[in-house]
């Protein structure tokens, strides 16, 4: 937490006299418009850092919680909510800002509830993820992926026509867990296989490893420190001024 303290208190509330009751709301509004600020900085910092651009989502993970005059504190945090169908925000990304382990994500839930993934792995993109410009997994393939998995065992393809030839195509996905005889020459994950005619090609999307240890990639204090020193005294005195000049 970042603590402004309003030098020469005393002799501000001396000089105002009767006037001196509008300070909480001038200090409370200085707090508010200067948390967005921090807010501000930080989508910034994710734009510039995450690479290929930060998603709408990870813009969309930080909240600001206004002062009031009783309080004098406004709040710049990681939301515990989550979007429709998603992973919460501090559960998908609060190892960027903390350290330390990765907590599980949505997908990964989806998989371990139905026996289709270790429970103590994670998910790591394999050499033929579809991924996005950002890294992410592209959500139409997932779609497709997780349509077929749900029948697992059963072996559901899709078909399709593609490539120059527009020769039909069977697209399927196989897992592939400890303790597997007939792929225990290939890695722990999922796999994409691709059969046209007799030819059949499989494709690693997702591998399952360790969960890992993260390095604190974003110093959220360091970031908030700057920003208050830049632009909480030109905020109060503006807050000030304007809170004497509707005073009644």
């Amino acid at each position: 937490m970042i603590t402004v303290e309003i030098q020469g208190m005393k002799a501000l509330q001396a000089s105002l006299g009767k006037q001196a009751s509008q300070i909480p709301f001038a200090a409370a509004r200085a707090l508010t418009v200067t948390a967005h600020a921090v807010h501000a900085e930080i989508k910034r910092a994710l734009a510039a850092g995450v690479k290929g651009g930060a998603t709408p989502y990870t813009l969309r993970s930080f909240s600001v919680k206004a002062a009031t005059k009783t309080t004098l504190t406004a709040e710049v945090g990681l939301r515990t909510d989550a979007p429709s169908g998603g992973t919460p925000y501090e559960q998908a990304i609060a190892h960027l800002f903390h350290g330390g382990a990765r907590r599980f994500k949505r997908l990964e839930g989806w998989l371990k509830g139905r026996g289709l993934m270790p429970a103590n792995m994670q998910l790591a993109p394999g050499a033929r993820a579809p991924l996005d410009r950002r890294g992410n997994p592209r959500q139409q393939a997932i779609k497709e992926m997780l349509g077929i998995l749900s029948a697992y065992r059963r072996n559901l393809q899709t078909f399709r026509r593609s490539g120059k030839s527009k020769q039909t195509k069977g697209i399927g996905f196989f897992v592939v867990l400890p303790g597997s005889i007939a792929s225990r020459h290939l890695a722990l994950g999922i796999y994409r296989r691709i059969t046209s005619g007799e030819a059949s090609v499989i494709e690693p999307w997702f591998h399952f490893a360790e969960p890992g240890t993260y390095q604190r990639q974003y110093d959220l204090d360091a970031i908030a420190s700057r920003v208050v020193a830049r632009v909480w005294p030109a905020n109060f005195e503006t807050s000030l001024a304007k809170a004497l000049a509707t005073a009644r």
